[in-house]
């Protein structure tokens, strides 16, 4: 818990003359609040003197405490806005950066839905557990100070019998707040796996039509509904069982506070007065004190919630950037595989093995063979998506370990098989590789993709929103899109990932004529089943089981006798 507080204090101390204003305030409006019950005592000594202008400078001053109680108050919750609002902000920003910073992988194991509800969770469990602690719990230690001091003018023996009773109520709820948490947590994880179900069915709705799954995903969703309500009750039972044991114990140290006041009173050890005091401070501080359990029990709440949302800074990212970059702003695209291996994390096998090749800047590559043979690994490793078991990968001689992340993916433009659009506009999302692109270069991009005629004839024509991921376009109108802004950004490096797969001939032939305009005088790798696309490519590389199987150029590889090359060409022609 304490590295938690640690974690969260570091936001708010970004602002710490702010929190230092907000807990000097809130110190002197808790007192003020606090000592309201000792005028209760002046005024009943006083009223025996029966002196007008003595009651009414008591009542006057009894006024000013309050009124001045209220003001800062009122000051203290615009000073701890200050500090919460914009530390709850850098948090969110700090989460959100980790987020985008850890590995490939790690998005690949995580689901979006439950990733979105410890987002949600924990940005709101920032704002609560500030105010549960420096806006409810601080002031309460304060009355509690203020109670105990003027209780050790009276007598010590209240000040152990309120001492040890609020003890006793801590260590019950100690307890009770535990269990409490457990609850907590496994109802967060049920909570989770309804969001999940539900994200995912909003992100693929379209197979759900298709198979006509309505019926099965209501069912789906119910059924984990009933897991969810058991835990919602077994977390909800807790806070009953949390106000009965406290109210009891709570009520009974009450009791044993202001019977023995009455004892004291009885023997002529204390006034009226202080009797009355007494019963002042112990009637205004124990409301508190069921206060101070509250928030104890919604701290608990709080801090499973943040627990989460605060881990996922302490995720450790595998692919880490050097701490001495280098700081090319450009490279010529010169490109070197050294003895490379790799195997995915948890899996044995390894998906590349033993990789040497050397692609001169300016030549276009193309990686074949069947699925599963390791084309698309080259291309992650290459963009660092993940590192390599063993071996290395230049880029004009430098190990591409040495760049930054960022600044090595700035090299390159991808076309992936699949591309994933923002639901925004077309015109968004053709420019979102570069800062501030113009409406020329927008359109001129969607120009060389065989884009623009499809876009001019639409009615909001570039203002047109794609919908989420892409949705309203088809697929081939998708692989043009990404074709477009992949040719905007002008990238050094050109990767196409299968980006023909989706068009029908006549689109193929104009995206072929623009993809090699747009590649010229550029490194290109080329990953490709349909074999037609990449006759063009100076260099073919056949790959079998992790490995290079054979090297060459389309003509090449043809004529080489009993080659893979010649035998997928065969199988997609229908020539022997």
């Amino acid at each position: 818990m304490f590295r938690l507080l640690k974690t969260f204090y570091s936001f708010l101390f970004r602002y710490k003359w702010r929190l230092f204003a907000f807990l000097v305030i809130i110190t002197i409006s808790s007192i003020l609040q606090s000592v309201q019950p000792y005028f209760y005592k002046l005024f009943v000594d006083a009223l025996g003197t029966q002196k007008l202008n003595q009651l009414t400078q008591i009542l006057v001053a009894f006024i000013f405490v309050r009124l001045f109680g209220l003001i800062f108050e009122t000051i203290s919750h615009t000073l701890a806005d200050s500090v919460v609002l914009p530390a709850s902000r850098d948090a969110r920003v700090a989460v959100f950066k980790k987020i985008q910073d850890l590995d490939f992988a790690y998005h690949l194991s995580k689901s979006t839905g439950s990733l979105i509800s410890a987002f949600k969770r924990g940005d709101s469990a920032f704002f609560n557990l500030a105010d549960s602690i420096n806006g409810s719990l601080y002031p309460i230690f304060i009355s509690f100070i203020v109670i105990l001091s003027f209780f050790a003018q009276i007598n010590w023996q209240l000040v152990a019998i309120l001492f040890i009773s609020l003890l006793i109520n801590l260590i019950a709820a100690r307890f009770l707040i535990q269990n409490n948490m457990f609850a907590r947590a496994s109802f967060n994880r049920s909570e989770d796996e309804i969001n999940e179900i539900i994200v995912d069915n909003l992100m693929n709705f379209e197979t759900v039509k298709l198979f006509a799954r309505e019926k099965y995903e209501l069912t789906h969703l119910q059924d984990r509904f009933k897991p969810w309500l058991a835990k919602f009750w077994a977390y909800g039972n807790t806070f009953r069982l949390v106000d009965i044991v406290v109210g009891l114990t709570g009520n009974a140290g009450l009791f044993v506070v202001l019977f023995f006041g009455l004892y004291q009173l009885d023997l002529g050890l204390i006034t009226i007065g202080q009797y009355v005091m007494i019963l002042g401070f112990v009637t205004n501080f124990y409301p508190k004190f069921f206060q101070l359990i509250f928030e104890l029990r919604n701290i608990a709440k709080h801090y499973t919630d943040m627990e989460r949302y605060f881990a996922i800074l302490d995720e450790s990212t595998l692919v880490k950037d050097p701490q001495k970059p280098l700081e090319n702003l450009s490279v010529n695209g010169d490109i070197e595989f050294t003895n490379l291996s790799f195997a995915y994390p948890g899996n044995k096998k390894g998906a590349v093995s033993k990789i040497n090749l050397s692609v001169k800047a300016g030549q276009s590559v193309a990686f074949v063979g069947r699925s599963g043979v390791g084309k698309t690994t080259l291309v992650k490793l290459l963009m660092r998506f993940y590192d390599p078991t063993k071996g290395q990968i230049l880029l004009d001689g430098h190990n591409i370990k040495d760049f930054t992340k960022q600044q090595l993916r700035s090299f390159m433009g991808v076309v992936p098989q699949e591309p994933i659009l923002f639901n925004n506009t077309i015109g968004y999302n053709i420019g979102y590789g570069v800062d501030d692109p113009t409406s020329e270069q927008i359109i001129a991009a969607a120009k060389m993709a065989n884009l623009h005629e499809f876009i001019d004839d639409l009615p909001k024509k570039y203002e047109t929103h794609v919908g989420e991921r892409g949705v309203k376009l088809s697929g081939g109108q998708k692989q043009r899109l990404a074709i477009a802004r992949m040719i905007l950004s002008n990238p050094d490096i050109i990767i196409f990932d299968e980006a023909t797969s989706q068009l029908d001939s006549e689109s193929e032939k104009l995206i072929q004529d623009a993809f090699w305009k747009a590649a010229e005088g550029k490194t290109t790798f080329i990953i490709a089943h349909r074999l037609s696309t990449i006759t063009r490519a100076e260099k073919i590389i056949v790959m079998e089981h992790g490995q290079i199987a054979e090297i060459g150029s389309h003509h090449q590889l043809l004529t080489k006798k009993d080659s893979l090359y010649s035998r997928f060409w065969s199988l997609q022609t229908n020539k022997p």
